[in-house]
């Protein structure tokens, strides 16, 4: 089955294949990041999502928002067609599993926008890019930021990027930060703390960094 036919499946079918926010972070992640994200529901800035796949992520976290009060933007920026294969190969080299290439490629702008209205989340923006391509002109400020790319470089990027984004007292999660290396977005979350001599800190496979 080609990709654009199970996209057209999966937003046909909607109602039933989400009838619940198909959300990717693990329970005590999601925990960690809605935490987070009440803490700071007072502070000034939006919230940035970078790799938000099917959006499930996102509606949790702005539904979980709103109902604290909180009046900012959240933003969701992604491929919504999964890696970037240059991306994808440059990890492969590193020891990456091959077999993980087509994990995301399924998907869509339009199917996102169809789960979040489905959820009532239509607020949620969705900006289709490959962020390691976007430029500060293009980005708000941000009280919190979750990268969740997988991959190591353009988890670096990302990070990098955004960090002159967030705002003091914000703070910034880096998915995918596994010790068994499943995902190589440990080394990218890494080479970023080094870089901006930050301490390396873990909770459940989260890499959080604070803006002081």
């Amino acid at each position: 089955m080609t990709l654009p036919i199970r996209t057209g499946l999966k937003a046909a079918l909607v109602p039933f294949l989400y009838r619940y926010p198909p959300y990717g972070l693990k329970e005590a992640r999601l925990a960690i990041f809605l935490s987070a994200l009440l803490e700071r529901a007072q502070m000034p800035g939006d919230v940035a999502e970078i790799g938000c796949n099917l959006g499930g992520t996102a509606i949790i976290a702005y539904r979980t928002l709103k109902q604290a009060g909180w009046t900012g933007r959240y933003i969701c920026y992604d491929t919504f067609g999964g890696f970037v294969d240059e991306q994808y190969d440059a990890d492969v080299e590193k020891g990456l599993d091959a077999s993980k290439r087509h994990f995301f490629s399924a998907n869509s702008r339009s199917l996102v926008r169809k789960i979040l209205r489905y959820h009532k989340a239509q607020p949620v923006e969705l900006v289709q890019a490959d962020a390691t391509k976007l430029v500060p002109e293009q980005l708000s400020r941000y009280s919190v930021v979750l990268a969740d790319i997988d991959l190591s470089e353009p988890s670096y990027q990302v990070m990098k990027l955004f960090w002159d984004r967030l705002l003091p007292g914000g703070i910034m999660f880096c998915d995918d930060c596994y010790a068994n290396r499943a995902w190589l977005a440990g080394d990218g979350y890494k080479k970023f703390c080094a870089e901006f001599s930050l301490p390396e800190e873990y909770a459940h496979g989260l890499g959080m960094v604070r803006k002081p």
